[in-house]
């Protein structure tokens, strides 16, 4: 059975303020996109690295 992921406080807001429900949502959205959007950040890059990585 798959263990659920966490997430980051700061991920978590982010998601919440551009309405992204899902984790698997948020891995589908380019890198350059994410990183254009407000509140995204270097740190939370590496974090969405990390998730891709694991699905």
């Amino acid at each position: 059975m798959k263990e659920a992921t966490t997430i980051s406080p700061e991920l978590q807001r982010f998601m919440d303020l551009h309405k992204i429900q899902t984790i698997s949502e948020l891995v589908l959205i380019n890198d350059e996109t994410l990183l254009a959007m407000d509140d995204f950040g270097w740190r939370m890059l590496k974090e969405v690295l990390k998730l891709r990585q694991s699905e």
